[in-house]
């Protein structure tokens, strides 16, 4: 299924094989995906590989492979397609290669799975797509063994992009807007930005929206009015965000502030 139509760049599907398997075929995108249930068996670049549930997979444009279940119970993923001249259009030097086309780089199976959730949940804010996308493109870069020249990060422009993003409130910076302020191409950017801060443009700004959020309900400010203040799409929306940040709803975070403290006895 499109991620978010057919314009965007990363598209999302998912399969179900159990008496079926894939002759030798080849894509002229990249595929990378996540094996869900079962074991998948496939032949890529001189080697049979197996994807076990949490597995990422990683075929590259033009490399031939197939594949098949080790056994009669079958297998499911779920994966996304990147064409390489976006990847291009964003990462210096050649394309990132992953060798042997299974990894457990947890920053890799983090970026697909991130991409996926959305692609599930129909999500089609086009800032999150570029940031998702940003997101992916290093993680694939991280692990290749066809690495592009990292310069030292450049701080002022990292300062810049985080002033920017703090007084962007209303909504998600664009990645074009983040380029303006900055003065460095969004590929160094997004890498400088993690190394320096930890984070990426698009996640602090994001927390920083939460944050906001959080000191108006500890406030006692009702839930439908701070999702509305702080651009929230809904109430709902601005539930599933803060649970997952601070694990709880915002009504129960709410609800535990304002029950009385009880006295802790420490026993020695």
């Amino acid at each position: 299924m499109p991620a978010s139509g057919s314009s965007q760049p990363i598209q999302c599907f998912q399969a179900e094989l159990v008496d079926t398997a894939f002759s030798p075929h080849r894509h002229s995108v990249y595929t990378l995906a996540l094996t869900r249930r079962g074991i998948q068996a496939f032949d890529y670049r001189g080697a049979t590989r197996h994807a076990r549930p949490g597995d990422a997979v990683i075929l590259h444009p033009d490399e031939i492979h197939d594949g098949r279940p080790v056994d009669e119970t079958g297998f499911g993923y779920a994966a996304i397609t990147l064409a390489p001249e976006h990847v291009s259009d964003m990462r210096p030097g050649p394309l990132p290669h992953i060798a042997g086309g299974v990894s457990h780089d947890p920053r890799l199976i983090a970026a697909i799975g991130a991409c996926l959730q959305a692609g599930e949940a129909g999500d089609g804010d086009p800032a999150g797509w570029s940031h998702r996308l940003t997101e992916l493109v290093l993680a694939m870069d991280a692990i290749s063994d066809s690495a592009a020249i990292r310069p030292a990060p450049d701080r002022s422009a990292v300062e810049c992009a985080r002033r920017f993003i703090l007084n962007r409130a209303d909504r998600a910076p664009d990645m074009a807007e983040l380029e303006m302020v900055s003065g460095i191409d969004r590929w160094r950017l997004s890498r400088d930005f993690r190394q320096l801060l930890g984070t990426s443009p698009y996640r602090y700004w994001q927390m920083g929206r939460l944050d906001r959020a959080r000191a108006l309900v500890e406030n006692g400010h009702a839930l439908a009015d701070t999702a509305y203040a702080c651009g929230f799409a809904d109430q709902a929306h601005f539930t599933r965000q803060f649970r997952q940040a601070y694990g709880l709803s915002p009504r129960r975070w709410q609800t535990l502030l304002a029950s009385p403290r009880r006295p802790c006895t420490i026993v020695q």
